[in-house]
Protein backbone atom coordinates (compact mmCIF):
# COMPACT_ATOMS: atom_id res chain seq x y z
CA UNK A 1 0.00 0.00 0.00
CA UNK A 2 1.31 3.45 -0.93
CA UNK A 3 2.23 5.69 2.00
CA UNK A 4 2.18 8.93 0.03
CA UNK A 5 -1.10 10.41 -1.17
CA UNK A 6 -2.24 13.67 -2.71
CA UNK A 7 -4.24 15.62 -0.17
CA UNK A 8 -7.79 16.68 -1.02
CA UNK A 9 -8.36 20.38 -1.72
CA UNK A 10 -10.24 21.04 1.52
CA UNK A 11 -7.31 19.84 3.63
CA UNK A 12 -4.80 21.72 1.45
CA UNK A 13 -6.80 24.91 1.91
CA UNK A 14 -6.99 24.43 5.66
CA UNK A 15 -3.23 23.95 5.80
CA UNK A 16 -2.80 27.16 3.79
CA UNK A 17 -5.20 28.87 6.15
CA UNK A 18 -2.77 28.17 8.96
CA UNK A 19 -0.37 30.65 7.37
CA UNK A 20 -2.79 33.10 5.80
CA UNK A 21 -5.62 33.23 8.37
CA UNK A 22 -3.90 33.86 11.66
CA UNK A 23 -6.81 35.66 13.34
CA UNK A 24 -9.77 37.92 12.44
CA UNK A 25 -7.49 40.90 11.84
CA UNK A 26 -5.63 39.01 9.08
CA UNK A 27 -8.97 38.44 7.32
CA UNK A 28 -9.88 42.12 7.62
CA UNK A 29 -6.48 43.02 6.19
CA UNK A 30 -6.91 40.74 3.18
CA UNK A 31 -10.47 41.85 2.40
CA UNK A 32 -9.72 45.56 2.71
CA UNK A 33 -6.61 45.17 0.54
CA UNK A 34 -8.76 43.50 -2.12
CA UNK A 35 -11.21 46.39 -1.90
CA UNK A 36 -8.42 48.90 -2.41
CA UNK A 37 -7.01 46.91 -5.32
CA UNK A 38 -10.47 46.99 -6.89
CA UNK A 39 -10.33 50.79 -7.05
CA UNK A 40 -12.87 51.40 -4.28
CA UNK A 41 -13.06 54.87 -2.75
CA UNK A 42 -15.66 53.93 -0.15
CA UNK A 43 -15.17 50.93 2.17
CA UNK A 44 -17.46 49.78 4.99
CA UNK A 45 -16.25 47.36 7.68
CA UNK A 46 -18.61 45.66 10.15
CA UNK A 47 -17.39 43.46 12.99
CA UNK A 48 -19.34 41.32 15.46
CA UNK A 49 -17.74 40.05 18.67
CA UNK A 50 -14.22 40.89 17.61
CA UNK A 51 -14.60 38.96 14.35
CA UNK A 52 -15.56 35.71 16.06
CA UNK A 53 -19.11 35.89 14.68
CA UNK A 54 -18.90 38.22 11.68
CA UNK A 55 -16.44 40.09 9.50
CA UNK A 56 -18.07 42.08 6.71
CA UNK A 57 -16.30 44.28 4.19
CA UNK A 58 -18.23 46.14 1.48
CA UNK A 59 -16.86 48.39 -1.24
CA UNK A 60 -17.81 50.31 -4.37
CA UNK A 61 -14.92 48.96 -6.43
CA UNK A 62 -14.95 47.42 -9.88
CA UNK A 63 -16.83 44.30 -8.74
CA UNK A 64 -16.70 40.83 -10.25
CA UNK A 65 -18.56 39.16 -13.06
CA UNK A 66 -20.35 35.89 -12.40
CA UNK A 67 -17.53 33.83 -13.89
CA UNK A 68 -14.85 35.74 -11.96
CA UNK A 69 -16.83 35.29 -8.75
CA UNK A 70 -16.77 31.51 -9.20
CA UNK A 71 -13.02 31.54 -9.81
CA UNK A 72 -12.13 33.98 -6.99
CA UNK A 73 -12.33 31.27 -4.33
CA UNK A 74 -10.35 28.69 -6.30
CA UNK A 75 -6.76 28.03 -5.30
CA UNK A 76 -4.10 29.98 -7.18
CA UNK A 77 -6.71 32.07 -8.98
CA UNK A 78 -5.97 35.79 -9.11
CA UNK A 79 -6.32 38.87 -11.29
CA UNK A 80 -3.19 40.52 -9.84
CA UNK A 81 -0.37 38.63 -11.55
CA UNK A 82 -0.03 36.68 -14.79
CA UNK A 83 3.62 35.64 -15.03
CA UNK A 84 6.70 35.07 -12.86
CA UNK A 85 8.10 38.52 -13.64
CA UNK A 86 5.11 40.07 -11.87
CA UNK A 87 6.35 38.61 -8.58
CA UNK A 88 9.32 40.96 -8.66
CA UNK A 89 7.24 43.98 -9.57
CA UNK A 90 4.37 43.83 -7.12
CA UNK A 91 2.10 46.84 -7.44
CA UNK A 92 -0.97 45.41 -5.70
CA UNK A 93 -1.89 44.28 -2.21
CA UNK A 94 -3.27 40.99 -0.91
CA UNK A 95 -2.01 37.41 -1.17
CA UNK A 96 -2.70 36.94 -4.88
CA UNK A 97 -4.60 33.67 -5.04
CA UNK A 98 -4.03 32.14 -1.62
CA UNK A 99 -6.14 34.03 0.87
CA UNK A 100 -9.76 33.77 -0.28
CA UNK A 101 -9.87 29.95 -0.61
CA UNK A 102 -8.02 29.67 2.71
CA UNK A 103 -10.54 31.91 4.46
CA UNK A 104 -13.45 30.03 2.85
CA UNK A 105 -12.11 26.68 4.10
CA UNK A 106 -12.41 27.68 7.78
CA UNK A 107 -15.62 29.75 7.77
CA UNK A 108 -19.01 30.36 6.19
CA UNK A 109 -18.87 33.02 3.48
CA UNK A 110 -21.43 34.96 1.51
CA UNK A 111 -20.31 37.15 -1.42
CA UNK A 112 -22.31 39.67 -3.43
CA UNK A 113 -20.74 41.41 -6.38
CA UNK A 114 -21.67 43.51 -9.38
CA UNK A 115 -19.66 45.23 -12.09
CA UNK A 116 -22.37 47.74 -12.99
CA UNK A 117 -24.84 48.07 -10.13
CA UNK A 118 -27.66 46.55 -12.15
CA UNK A 119 -27.04 42.83 -12.44
CA UNK A 120 -25.08 41.03 -9.76
CA UNK A 121 -24.42 37.61 -8.31
CA UNK A 122 -24.51 36.06 -4.87
CA UNK A 123 -22.54 33.02 -3.75
CA UNK A 124 -22.53 31.10 -0.46
CA UNK A 125 -19.55 28.98 0.56
CA UNK A 126 -19.30 26.65 3.54
CA UNK A 127 -16.01 25.01 4.53
CA UNK A 128 -14.67 25.70 1.05
CA UNK A 129 -17.66 24.24 -0.85
CA UNK A 130 -20.06 26.38 -2.88
CA UNK A 131 -23.55 25.72 -1.56
CA UNK A 132 -25.42 28.46 -3.44
CA UNK A 133 -24.82 30.55 -6.55
CA UNK A 134 -27.43 32.74 -8.26
CA UNK A 135 -28.15 36.09 -9.79
CA UNK A 136 -29.11 38.81 -7.33
CA UNK A 137 -29.53 42.54 -7.21
CA UNK A 138 -26.39 44.24 -5.95
CA UNK A 139 -24.76 47.64 -5.75
CA UNK A 140 -21.66 48.16 -7.85
CA UNK A 141 -18.72 46.65 -6.01
CA UNK A 142 -18.31 43.68 -3.70
CA UNK A 143 -19.61 42.78 -0.26
CA UNK A 144 -18.14 39.79 1.62
CA UNK A 145 -19.45 38.33 4.89
CA UNK A 146 -17.22 35.94 6.83
CA UNK A 147 -19.19 34.14 9.55
CA UNK A 148 -18.33 31.69 12.31
CA UNK A 149 -14.56 31.73 11.85
CA UNK A 150 -12.89 28.35 12.58
CA UNK A 151 -16.25 26.70 13.27
CA UNK A 152 -14.98 23.53 11.58
CA UNK A 153 -11.52 23.64 13.15
CA UNK A 154 -12.17 23.86 16.91
CA UNK A 155 -8.47 23.46 17.70
CA UNK A 156 -7.83 26.77 15.92
CA UNK A 157 -10.91 28.45 17.34
CA UNK A 158 -9.93 27.87 20.97
CA UNK A 159 -6.70 29.77 20.45
CA UNK A 160 -8.48 32.94 19.39
CA UNK A 161 -8.16 35.74 21.91
CA UNK A 162 -11.15 37.34 23.60
CA UNK A 163 -13.47 39.50 21.52
CA UNK A 164 -11.95 42.63 23.05
CA UNK A 165 -8.38 41.59 22.27
CA UNK A 166 -9.20 40.56 18.70
CA UNK A 167 -11.04 43.85 18.17
CA UNK A 168 -7.94 45.78 19.26
CA UNK A 169 -5.91 43.98 16.59
CA UNK A 170 -8.53 44.73 13.95
CA UNK A 171 -8.68 48.39 14.96
CA UNK A 172 -4.90 48.66 14.65
CA UNK A 173 -5.06 47.20 11.13
CA UNK A 174 -7.93 49.48 10.08
CA UNK A 175 -6.13 52.54 11.45
CA UNK A 176 -3.15 51.78 9.20
CA UNK A 177 -5.43 51.65 6.17
CA UNK A 178 -7.00 54.96 7.13
CA UNK A 179 -3.56 56.57 7.17
CA UNK A 180 -2.29 54.78 4.09
CA UNK A 181 -5.29 55.75 1.94
CA UNK A 182 -6.69 59.11 3.10
CA UNK A 183 -8.33 59.49 -0.32
CA UNK A 184 -10.67 56.60 0.57
CA UNK A 185 -13.76 57.04 2.76
CA UNK A 186 -14.05 54.46 5.54
CA UNK A 187 -16.82 53.46 7.93
CA UNK A 188 -15.78 50.99 10.61
CA UNK A 189 -18.33 49.55 13.04
CA UNK A 190 -18.08 47.07 15.89
CA UNK A 191 -21.25 45.52 17.32
CA UNK A 192 -23.26 48.34 15.70
CA UNK A 193 -21.09 51.06 17.28
CA UNK A 194 -19.12 53.49 15.13
CA UNK A 195 -15.37 53.21 15.68
CA UNK A 196 -14.21 55.27 12.70
CA UNK A 197 -16.18 57.16 10.08
CA UNK A 198 -14.05 59.37 7.86
CA UNK A 199 -14.49 61.00 4.49
CA UNK A 200 -11.92 61.30 1.73
CA UNK A 201 -9.39 64.02 2.65
CA UNK A 202 -5.70 64.80 2.29
CA UNK A 203 -3.18 63.16 4.61
CA UNK A 204 -2.88 66.04 7.06
CA UNK A 205 -6.62 66.20 7.53
CA UNK A 206 -6.73 62.42 7.98
CA UNK A 207 -4.08 62.73 10.73
CA UNK A 208 -6.25 65.36 12.43
CA UNK A 209 -9.33 63.13 12.03
CA UNK A 210 -7.59 60.27 13.81
CA UNK A 211 -5.37 62.00 16.38
CA UNK A 212 -7.05 65.33 17.12
CA UNK A 213 -6.75 69.02 16.27
CA UNK A 214 -3.58 69.29 18.35
CA UNK A 215 -1.65 67.67 15.51
CA UNK A 216 -2.48 70.47 13.08
CA UNK A 217 0.39 72.76 14.10
CA UNK A 218 2.80 70.09 15.32
CA UNK A 219 3.48 68.13 12.11
CA UNK A 220 6.03 69.05 9.46
CA UNK A 221 5.46 68.08 5.83
CA UNK A 222 8.04 65.91 4.05
CA UNK A 223 8.16 65.91 0.26
CA UNK A 224 11.36 64.78 -1.45
CA UNK A 225 12.48 62.94 -4.60
CA UNK A 226 15.79 61.65 -5.88
CA UNK A 227 17.23 60.80 -9.29
CA UNK A 228 16.66 57.03 -8.90
CA UNK A 229 12.89 57.40 -8.88
CA UNK A 230 12.45 57.21 -5.11
CA UNK A 231 9.94 59.48 -3.45
CA UNK A 232 9.14 60.14 0.22
CA UNK A 233 6.20 62.18 1.46
CA UNK A 234 4.12 62.57 4.58
CA UNK A 235 4.55 64.22 7.96
CA UNK A 236 6.87 64.05 10.96
CA UNK A 237 5.99 65.37 14.39
CA UNK A 238 7.59 68.20 16.31
CA UNK A 239 9.04 67.68 19.78
CA UNK A 240 5.56 68.31 21.19
CA UNK A 241 4.45 64.95 19.79
CA UNK A 242 7.18 62.81 21.34
CA UNK A 243 5.77 59.72 23.02
CA UNK A 244 7.03 57.36 25.70
CA UNK A 245 5.99 54.35 23.65
CA UNK A 246 6.08 53.06 20.15
CA UNK A 247 2.85 53.22 18.25
CA UNK A 248 2.85 56.65 16.64
CA UNK A 249 5.22 55.60 13.87
CA UNK A 250 3.65 54.71 10.52
CA UNK A 251 5.76 53.81 7.51
CA UNK A 252 4.18 52.80 4.20
CA UNK A 253 6.06 51.30 1.27
CA UNK A 254 4.18 51.80 -2.01
CA UNK A 255 0.92 51.97 -0.08
CA UNK A 256 1.62 48.97 2.15
CA UNK A 257 2.32 49.32 5.89
CA UNK A 258 5.73 47.89 6.79
CA UNK A 259 7.99 47.66 9.82
CA UNK A 260 11.75 48.04 9.54
CA UNK A 261 14.02 48.58 12.54
CA UNK A 262 16.86 50.19 10.60
CA UNK A 263 14.55 52.71 8.94
CA UNK A 264 12.91 53.48 12.28
CA UNK A 265 16.29 54.10 13.91
CA UNK A 266 17.37 56.25 11.00
CA UNK A 267 14.27 58.44 11.36
CA UNK A 268 14.71 58.71 15.11
CA UNK A 269 18.36 59.67 14.72
CA UNK A 270 17.29 62.64 12.62
CA UNK A 271 16.13 64.27 15.85
CA UNK A 272 19.70 64.09 17.25
CA UNK A 273 20.05 64.64 21.00
CA UNK A 274 16.63 66.26 21.34
CA UNK A 275 15.07 62.79 21.71
CA UNK A 276 16.08 60.76 24.75
CA UNK A 277 16.13 56.99 25.00
CA UNK A 278 12.61 55.76 25.53
CA UNK A 279 11.11 58.63 23.50
CA UNK A 280 9.73 58.15 20.01
CA UNK A 281 8.83 60.76 17.40
CA UNK A 282 5.51 60.70 15.59
CA UNK A 283 5.50 60.22 11.83
CA UNK A 284 3.33 59.10 8.94
CA UNK A 285 5.57 58.58 5.92
CA UNK A 286 4.97 57.23 2.44
CA UNK A 287 8.03 55.69 0.84
CA UNK A 288 7.58 55.09 -2.88
CA UNK A 289 10.26 53.03 -4.59
CA UNK A 290 10.61 51.34 -7.98
CA UNK A 291 8.99 47.91 -7.56
CA UNK A 292 12.12 46.10 -8.71
CA UNK A 293 14.17 47.65 -5.87
CA UNK A 294 12.49 45.69 -3.06
CA UNK A 295 10.92 42.34 -2.24
CA UNK A 296 7.81 42.32 -0.09
CA UNK A 297 7.45 38.53 -0.01
CA UNK A 298 9.83 38.07 2.91
CA UNK A 299 7.03 37.04 5.27
CA UNK A 300 3.47 35.81 4.64
CA UNK A 301 2.05 38.93 6.36
CA UNK A 302 4.00 41.12 3.89
CA UNK A 303 4.92 43.46 6.72
CA UNK A 304 8.65 43.14 6.07
CA UNK A 305 10.62 44.13 3.00
CA UNK A 306 14.05 43.32 1.62
CA UNK A 307 15.80 46.13 -0.24
CA UNK A 308 18.42 45.87 -2.97
CA UNK A 309 20.02 49.20 -1.97
CA UNK A 310 19.22 49.58 1.72
CA UNK A 311 22.01 52.04 2.53
CA UNK A 312 20.97 54.40 -0.27
CA UNK A 313 17.38 54.29 0.93
CA UNK A 314 18.37 55.02 4.54
CA UNK A 315 20.45 58.00 3.44
CA UNK A 316 17.63 59.28 1.25
CA UNK A 317 15.09 59.06 4.09
CA UNK A 318 17.46 60.58 6.64
CA UNK A 319 18.52 63.50 4.45
CA UNK A 320 14.93 64.27 3.47
CA UNK A 321 13.81 64.47 7.10
CA UNK A 322 16.86 66.35 8.39
CA UNK A 323 16.35 69.12 5.86
CA UNK A 324 12.85 69.67 7.19
CA UNK A 325 13.83 69.38 10.84
CA UNK A 326 16.37 72.17 10.46
CA UNK A 327 13.40 74.54 10.74
CA UNK A 328 12.64 73.00 14.11
CA UNK A 329 16.19 72.91 15.45
CA UNK A 330 16.84 76.57 14.62
CA UNK A 331 14.72 77.52 17.63
CA UNK A 332 16.42 75.09 20.02
CA UNK A 333 19.24 76.27 22.31
CA UNK A 334 22.68 74.99 21.42
CA UNK A 335 23.43 72.83 24.45
CA UNK A 336 24.92 69.45 25.10
CA UNK A 337 21.98 67.79 26.79
CA UNK A 338 23.85 64.73 27.97
CA UNK A 339 26.57 66.80 29.61
CA UNK A 340 23.99 68.76 31.57
CA UNK A 341 22.15 65.86 33.13
CA UNK A 342 22.92 64.69 36.64
CA UNK A 343 26.11 66.61 37.31
CA UNK A 344 25.78 66.18 41.03
CA UNK A 345 27.25 69.05 43.04
CA UNK A 346 28.58 70.77 39.91
CA UNK A 347 25.06 72.05 39.43
CA UNK A 348 25.59 74.00 42.65
CA UNK A 349 28.70 75.67 41.33
CA UNK A 350 31.05 73.42 43.31
CA UNK A 351 33.93 71.90 41.39
CA UNK A 352 33.70 68.52 43.06
CA UNK A 353 34.57 65.09 41.74
CA UNK A 354 31.53 62.83 41.80
CA UNK A 355 33.60 60.23 43.56
CA UNK A 356 33.82 62.50 46.57
CA UNK A 357 30.07 62.47 47.02
CA UNK A 358 28.52 60.08 49.47
CA UNK A 359 25.63 58.04 48.18
CA UNK A 360 23.56 55.44 49.89
CA UNK A 361 22.37 52.11 48.52
CA UNK A 362 19.34 52.01 46.27
CA UNK A 363 16.15 50.07 46.69
CA UNK A 364 17.06 47.03 44.65
CA UNK A 365 13.57 45.73 44.18
CA UNK A 366 12.55 49.04 42.62
CA UNK A 367 15.50 49.74 40.34
CA UNK A 368 15.42 46.21 39.00
CA UNK A 369 11.80 46.55 37.95
CA UNK A 370 12.54 49.47 35.69
CA UNK A 371 14.27 48.76 32.43
CA UNK A 372 16.90 50.94 30.80
CA UNK A 373 14.21 52.85 28.93
CA UNK A 374 12.55 54.14 32.10
CA UNK A 375 11.64 57.77 32.58
CA UNK A 376 15.09 59.25 33.08
CA UNK A 377 17.14 57.30 30.63
CA UNK A 378 20.44 59.12 30.76
CA UNK A 379 21.36 58.36 34.32
CA UNK A 380 23.98 55.69 34.87
CA UNK A 381 22.38 53.49 37.54
CA UNK A 382 25.33 51.11 37.66
CA UNK A 383 27.73 53.92 38.55
CA UNK A 384 25.35 55.11 41.25
CA UNK A 385 25.14 51.72 42.87
CA UNK A 386 28.90 51.20 42.68
CA UNK A 387 29.59 54.49 44.40
CA UNK A 388 26.98 53.64 46.97
CA UNK A 389 28.55 50.29 47.81
CA UNK A 390 32.04 51.82 48.00
CA UNK A 391 31.00 54.45 50.49
CA UNK A 392 28.19 52.82 52.39
CA UNK A 393 30.38 51.81 55.30
CA UNK A 394 31.26 55.45 55.95
CA UNK A 395 27.71 56.54 56.68
CA UNK A 396 24.70 55.65 58.68
CA UNK A 397 21.67 55.26 56.47
CA UNK A 398 19.61 57.74 58.41
CA UNK A 399 20.57 61.28 57.46
CA UNK A 400 17.58 62.70 59.25
CA UNK A 401 19.10 61.84 62.59
CA UNK A 402 22.26 63.70 61.54
CA UNK A 403 20.47 66.95 60.67
CA UNK A 404 21.30 69.54 63.31
CA UNK A 405 18.45 70.77 65.41
CA UNK A 406 16.91 74.03 64.12
CA UNK A 407 19.11 73.88 61.01
CA UNK A 408 18.11 76.27 58.30
CA UNK A 409 17.07 74.86 54.93
CA UNK A 410 18.22 76.80 51.87
CA UNK A 411 16.79 76.44 48.37
CA UNK A 412 19.41 76.81 45.64
CA UNK A 413 18.29 77.80 42.11
CA UNK A 414 14.80 76.61 43.04
CA UNK A 415 16.15 73.12 42.44
CA UNK A 416 18.09 71.83 45.45
CA UNK A 417 17.55 71.97 49.19
CA UNK A 418 20.68 72.33 51.33
CA UNK A 419 20.90 71.89 55.10
CA UNK A 420 23.59 71.31 57.71
CA UNK A 421 24.31 67.91 59.18
CA UNK A 422 26.80 66.95 61.89
CA UNK A 423 29.48 65.88 59.42
CA UNK A 424 28.99 68.51 56.69
CA UNK A 425 26.15 69.50 54.41
CA UNK A 426 23.27 67.58 52.86
CA UNK A 427 21.98 68.36 49.37
CA UNK A 428 18.49 67.18 48.34
CA UNK A 429 17.03 67.25 44.84
CA UNK A 430 13.53 68.60 45.50
CA UNK A 431 11.93 67.00 42.42
CA UNK A 432 13.11 63.44 42.98
CA UNK A 433 12.53 63.79 46.73
CA UNK A 434 8.89 64.62 46.08
CA UNK A 435 8.75 61.78 43.52
CA UNK A 436 9.74 59.30 46.21
CA UNK A 437 7.12 60.65 48.63
CA UNK A 438 4.33 60.50 46.05
CA UNK A 439 5.41 57.10 44.75
CA UNK A 440 5.05 55.46 48.13
CA UNK A 441 1.73 57.23 48.72
CA UNK A 442 0.40 55.86 45.44
CA UNK A 443 1.66 52.32 46.11
CA UNK A 444 -0.17 52.38 49.46
CA UNK A 445 -3.32 53.72 47.80
CA UNK A 446 -3.41 50.76 45.41
CA UNK A 447 -3.71 48.47 48.43
CA UNK A 448 -6.01 50.63 50.55
CA UNK A 449 -8.26 53.68 50.23
CA UNK A 450 -7.88 56.11 47.30
CA UNK A 451 -5.85 59.28 47.59
CA UNK A 452 -7.67 62.61 48.14
CA UNK A 453 -9.27 64.24 45.11
CA UNK A 454 -9.99 67.88 44.28
CA UNK A 455 -13.08 68.79 42.29
CA UNK A 456 -12.65 70.63 39.02
CA UNK A 457 -14.59 73.85 38.60
CA UNK A 458 -15.00 73.17 34.89
CA UNK A 459 -15.09 69.42 34.07
CA UNK A 460 -12.71 68.54 31.23
CA UNK A 461 -13.54 66.22 28.33
CA UNK A 462 -10.81 63.98 26.90
CA UNK A 463 -11.28 62.09 23.64
CA UNK A 464 -9.15 59.04 22.94
CA UNK A 465 -8.19 57.19 19.84
CA UNK A 466 -10.41 54.06 19.69
CA UNK A 467 -7.37 51.80 19.88
CA UNK A 468 -6.11 53.59 22.99
CA UNK A 469 -9.54 53.86 24.63
CA UNK A 470 -9.76 50.11 25.14
CA UNK A 471 -6.39 50.26 26.92
CA UNK A 472 -7.46 53.30 28.91
CA UNK A 473 -10.39 51.36 30.37
CA UNK A 474 -7.87 48.88 31.79
CA UNK A 475 -6.21 51.56 33.93
CA UNK A 476 -9.36 53.37 35.12
CA UNK A 477 -9.35 51.53 38.49
CA UNK A 478 -5.76 52.65 39.10
CA UNK A 479 -6.50 56.24 38.09
CA UNK A 480 -9.42 56.30 40.53
CA UNK A 481 -7.09 55.04 43.26
CA UNK A 482 -4.76 58.00 42.84
CA UNK A 483 -7.59 60.52 43.01
CA UNK A 484 -9.17 60.85 39.56
CA UNK A 485 -12.96 61.01 39.32
CA UNK A 486 -14.23 60.29 35.83
CA UNK A 487 -17.27 59.15 33.89
CA UNK A 488 -17.77 57.91 30.35
CA UNK A 489 -19.10 60.43 27.85
CA UNK A 490 -19.54 58.20 24.82
CA UNK A 491 -17.67 58.05 21.51
CA UNK A 492 -14.39 57.05 23.21
CA UNK A 493 -14.51 60.07 25.52
CA UNK A 494 -14.47 60.70 29.27
CA UNK A 495 -15.27 63.65 31.50
CA UNK A 496 -12.88 64.43 34.35
CA UNK A 497 -14.76 65.74 37.39
CA UNK A 498 -12.01 65.38 40.00
CA UNK A 499 -8.22 65.18 39.95
CA UNK A 500 -5.55 64.11 42.46
CA UNK A 501 -4.88 66.81 45.02
CA UNK A 502 -1.17 66.77 44.15
CA UNK A 503 -1.74 67.67 40.48
CA UNK A 504 -1.91 71.25 39.27
CA UNK A 505 -5.10 72.21 37.47
CA UNK A 506 -4.58 72.08 33.73
CA UNK A 507 -2.08 69.23 33.95
CA UNK A 508 -4.59 66.41 34.41
CA UNK A 509 -4.78 65.34 30.74
CA UNK A 510 -1.01 65.24 30.31
CA UNK A 511 -0.66 63.01 33.39
CA UNK A 512 -3.33 60.59 32.11
CA UNK A 513 -1.74 60.37 28.66
CA UNK A 514 1.71 59.73 30.12
CA UNK A 515 0.39 57.01 32.40
CA UNK A 516 -1.47 55.45 29.45
CA UNK A 517 1.68 55.52 27.32
CA UNK A 518 3.68 53.80 30.07
CA UNK A 519 0.99 51.18 30.56
CA UNK A 520 0.78 50.35 26.85
CA UNK A 521 4.57 50.19 26.56
CA UNK A 522 5.08 47.85 29.51
CA UNK A 523 1.94 45.78 30.07
CA UNK A 524 3.24 42.95 27.90
CA UNK A 525 6.78 42.84 29.25
CA UNK A 526 6.32 43.44 32.94
CA UNK A 527 3.95 42.03 35.47
CA UNK A 528 4.69 45.04 37.63
CA UNK A 529 3.17 47.68 35.36
CA UNK A 530 1.50 49.11 38.48
CA UNK A 531 4.98 50.27 39.45
CA UNK A 532 5.25 52.04 36.11
CA UNK A 533 1.89 53.72 36.64
CA UNK A 534 2.87 54.83 40.15
CA UNK A 535 6.27 56.06 39.00
CA UNK A 536 4.90 57.95 36.01
CA UNK A 537 2.29 59.69 38.15
CA UNK A 538 4.80 60.62 40.85
CA UNK A 539 7.18 62.07 38.25
CA UNK A 540 4.48 64.21 36.64
CA UNK A 541 2.86 65.37 39.90
CA UNK A 542 6.06 66.15 41.84
CA UNK A 543 7.38 69.68 42.26
CA UNK A 544 9.68 70.61 39.42
CA UNK A 545 13.15 72.05 39.22
CA UNK A 546 12.44 75.77 39.15
CA UNK A 547 9.48 75.69 41.57
CA UNK A 548 9.96 77.96 44.58
CA UNK A 549 9.21 76.36 47.96
CA UNK A 550 8.31 78.27 51.09
CA UNK A 551 10.22 77.37 54.26
CA UNK A 552 7.35 75.32 55.68
CA UNK A 553 7.12 73.43 52.35
CA UNK A 554 10.84 72.63 52.48
CA UNK A 555 10.54 71.32 56.03
CA UNK A 556 7.46 69.26 55.20
CA UNK A 557 9.13 67.79 52.11
CA UNK A 558 12.23 66.70 54.05
CA UNK A 559 10.12 65.27 56.89
CA UNK A 560 7.98 63.32 54.43
CA UNK A 561 11.03 62.14 52.52
CA UNK A 562 12.70 60.59 55.55
CA UNK A 563 9.42 58.98 56.55
CA UNK A 564 9.52 56.85 53.36
CA UNK A 565 11.00 53.36 53.16
CA UNK A 566 13.79 54.47 50.86
CA UNK A 567 14.58 58.19 51.03
CA UNK A 568 17.77 57.90 49.01
CA UNK A 569 16.69 56.93 45.51
CA UNK A 570 13.71 57.89 43.39
CA UNK A 571 11.61 55.17 41.69
CA UNK A 572 13.74 55.49 38.54
CA UNK A 573 17.09 55.00 40.27
CA UNK A 574 18.25 58.61 40.55
CA UNK A 575 19.85 59.68 43.85
CA UNK A 576 17.81 61.98 46.08
CA UNK A 577 20.42 63.01 48.66
CA UNK A 578 24.11 63.81 48.39
CA UNK A 579 26.35 64.42 51.38
CA UNK A 580 29.54 66.46 51.35
CA UNK A 581 31.76 66.01 54.39
CA UNK A 582 33.27 68.95 56.21
CA UNK A 583 36.66 67.27 55.74
CA UNK A 584 36.20 67.43 51.98
CA UNK A 585 35.30 71.11 52.14
CA UNK A 586 38.37 71.78 54.30
CA UNK A 587 40.55 70.10 51.68
CA UNK A 588 39.01 72.20 48.93
CA UNK A 589 39.74 75.39 50.83
CA UNK A 590 43.23 74.14 51.72
CA UNK A 591 42.55 74.07 55.42
CA UNK A 592 44.18 70.64 55.56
Amino acid sequence: MNKIAVLPDNIVNQIAAGEVVENPSSIVKELVENSIDSGADNIIINIKKGGHDLIQVSDNGCGMSGDDLKLAFSRHATSKISNVEDLTKIATLGFRGEALPSIASVSRIQVKSSTNGDEGYIMDIEAGDVVNYEKAGSNKGTAIKVKNLFYNTPARKKFLKSSTQELRKITKIVKRFLLSYPNVSFAYHSDDKVIYKVNSVDLKQRIIQLFGNGYDKDVLEIDSRNDSGSYISGYVGSLNLLQRRRGGQYLFLNGRYIEDDSISKSIRNCYDSTVQRGEFPFYVLYLNLPTESFDINVHPTKIEARFSNKLDILNFISNSIKIKLKELFKVLPDIDIKSKIHQGSDALGLDLDLNTLIDVKSEDNITQKFSNDSIDENYNQKAVVERAVDRLENYENNFQSLIKKDSHIWQIHNKYLITEITSGILVIDQHVAHERVLYEKVKKAFDSKPLPSQSTLFPKTIKFDPEDYAKFLDIVPFLEKIGYKMREFGNNSIIIEGIPSEIKLGNEEEVINDILDRYIEHEKISSSYIDYIAATYSCKAAVKAGDFLEMDERVTLIDNLFATKNPYYCPHGRPIVVSIKTDELDKRFERK
